[in-house]
């Protein structure tokens, strides 16, 4: 790495924090039906936070982790949010930054991602209007990006979207309950979209495998376990390890 490089890859990750502190506000206000317009507060006293108090990971550092006004806890799920969101950003211009459009596909797809993932972890809800005004962005990403053929998208959308369909139904049947949100079907046609259909199914194993393990290591017992940031901790995976995953699988085949 150039030491330009370096230099845009540490302002990437300065405005990814931002970025992720600002997709926190998001995630948590649309569920609410909230203006996104109006200045951060505490959610127990209705403190504005000052401008050191927003800056990303150091004022909740500065706070120690508590409302200034109140002495509220302040969940530590934001902070780990805007770190997430930083490193997320950075590390796909590292890989990326020769192609311009397919970075800004993947950072577009990343901050779907961590909003989504925010409302889950709160509300367990996917919203549907995020989806909405994150379809058309992606879409024409995708036809622009010369990394993939457009079509390849689209099948990978109907792929995702329909796959998880049939896997709400088999769960219903199977469980006589809900066992897939239509938030998480619909997301996964995004997912597919971005990925293609060549990657989809390994998002869809990696999603699993990152639960199976949530589960095996930490053995929570709240009854409902979030899982869109499996889903997204998947994809992110899906799409830098898949292409070389499929070519492991075509040279065992061929």
């Amino acid at each position: 790495m150039t030491l330009e490089l370096y230099l845009w890859t540490g302002y990437i990750f300065i405005m990814g924090l931002f970025m992720g502190s600002f997709f926190n506000v998001v995630g948590i206000r649309v569920p609410e039906k909230i203006s996104l317009l109006g200045r951060s507060k505490c959610p127990d006293c209705g403190h504005q936070l000052g401008v050191l108090e927003l800056i990303p990971i150091i004022g909740y550092i500065f706070l120690r982790g508590r409302c200034k006004n109140c002495k509220s806890h302040i969940s530590v799920k934001y902070p780990i949010m805007e770190f997430i969101t930083g490193f997320l950003f950075a590390i796909s211009f590292v890989f990326l930054h020769e192609n311009m459009i397919e970075y800004i596909l993947v950072i577009v797809f990343i901050s779907l991602l961590v909003i989504v993932s925010v409302s889950d972890l709160y509300y367990q809800v996917v919203p549907d209007v995020v989806l909405l005004v994150f379809l058309p962005l992606l879409l024409g990403l995708r036809i622009a990006s010369p990394v993939i053929v457009w079509y390849e998208g689209i099948i990978g959308a109907v792929i995702g979207f329909g796959f998880m369909f049939l896997m709400s139904i088999y769960g219903k049947i199977r469980f006589q309950k809900e066992a897939l949100g239509g938030g998480d079907i619909k997301l996964y046609g995004l997912i597919g979209l971005v990925l293609g259909f060549n990657t989809i199914f390994i998002s869809v194993l990696l999603a699993g495998v990152y639960g199976l393990l949530y589960f095996a290591i930490l053995r929570p017992k709240n009854h409902y376990i979030p899982f869109v940031p499996f889903i997204a901790l998947g994809s992110i995976t899906a799409y830098f390890v898949g292409p070389y995953v499929n070519e492991w699988i075509l040279n065992i085949l061929v």
